[in-house]
């Protein structure tokens, strides 16, 4: 995917984040983040202000990273030659894209209006097993496809800093629900 020499400038600056995922990485690492956090500070409050516009452009991204990868994944898997690490990476994205649909549908808040606080709330649930599909995309991406183990490295401590900080939260509102 290449941006036609036509293009303005700034298409070309976000062309390779874009094609590579890691617009879309960093803006859900942002959303991900601000539900981790705590929801008492101010610059919490601030980024839950905004969260679902995040999410809505996270998804965005997201489906512009994907789909041309996708489209590559069944044009070519009836080859023998494919790729193992590419099979597993493809099968990651789709699965995630199932997930991320009725989360990025229900992000809008025209939607969100019409669905019950409580069903709205355990849909929402799936972000988790969506940012798990995304590590673990991007696990074997780094680790079994293209070797770039620093990359894993620092994409494990995000998102293992944000596994530690999301327990963390839901164990201190578990105890606040309890002695409540």
């Amino acid at each position: 995917m290449s941006v036609p020499q036509t293009m303005p400038n700034i298409l070309r600056i976000i062309e390779k984040p874009l094609s590579m995922g890691a617009l879309s990485a960093a803006i859900f690492v942002v959303v991900m983040y601000t539900g981790a956090l705590d929801n008492r500070r101010d610059y919490t409050k601030k980024l839950m202000s905004v969260r679902a516009e995040l999410s809505i452009l996270g998804c965005i991204f997201f489906l512009a990273h994907t789909i041309p990868y996708c489209i590559q994944f069944f044009k070519t898997i009836d080859k023998v030659n494919m790729s193992s690490a590419f099979s597993i990476i493809s099968i990651l994205t789709i699965l995630a894209i199932i997930i991320m649909l009725p989360l990025w549908i229900t992000s809008y808040k025209n939607i969100r209006k019409k669905i019950k606080a409580k069903t709205w709330k355990n849909l929402q649930k799936l972000a988790y097993i969506m940012y798990l599909l995304i590590y673990l995309h991007i696990s074997v991406l780094f680790l079994l496809w293209t070797k770039k183990y620093d990359k894993f490295i620092i994409y494990t401590l995000i998102f293992g800093v944000y596994a530690v900080l999301r327990i963390r939260k839901y164990i201190i509102q578990n105890k606040k629900r309890k002695n409540n």
